[in-house]
């Protein structure tokens, strides 16, 4: 069985072997692997949510809202949470409100405080949808033994401080 990826690796052989440049094939690889993977699971993770208009950003930011106290959070704390740019986190605090799952409103302290709150549509689809999500994940990892995971995570940490 070949996988989506196998193209691209049979193309950088082939321009590997042109340019006789075969040091580079590796991490040329293994970084677009990376790359690869990461859209594959954002597809995979995306694909019970688009029906209900949603995508994993926007169902992260809801479960983030749904863990925070009373259900509620600064737009500033959900880009922190996301580690996204308050622009971005603007964005989706915006859909999230055009589609009825928060509510702003103004801190009783301090007006100039917005607060996000979920509304009840938003609490029943995140209490509906969170053992969802996890049998998914899990069937996503499923291949993997739990050394392997670990494995797996220290890697990425690893690659991560990198660019830390």
């Amino acid at each position: 069985m070949t996988s989506s990826f196998e193209p691209f690796e049979q193309a950088m052989r082939d321009l590997a072997q042109r340019l006789a440049s075969r040091q580079q094939l590796r991490e040329s690889v293994l970084s677009r692997l990376v790359l690869h993977l990461a859209t594959s699971m954002a597809d995979y993770m995306d694909e019970p949510l688009r029906a209900h208009g949603l995508n994993s950003t926007l169902w992260t930011s809801l479960v983030v809202i749904y863990a925070a106290e009373g259900h509620r959070l600064k737009p500033s704390e959900l880009s922190v949470f996301m580690n996204s740019s308050r622009t971005n986190s603007t964005r989706v605090a915006k859909e999230l409100e055009r589609q009825g799952f928060v509510e702003r409103f103004g801190s009783e302290q301090d007006r100039r405080q917005v607060f996000l709150q979920l509304t009840p549509k938003a609490l029943d689809f995140v209490k509906e949808n969170m053992p969802r999500r996890r049998a998914q994940l899990k069937e996503m990892f499923e291949p993997f033994e739990p050394g392997e995971i670990d494995e797996l995570e220290r890697l990425l940490r690893k690659l991560l401080a990198r660019f830390s």
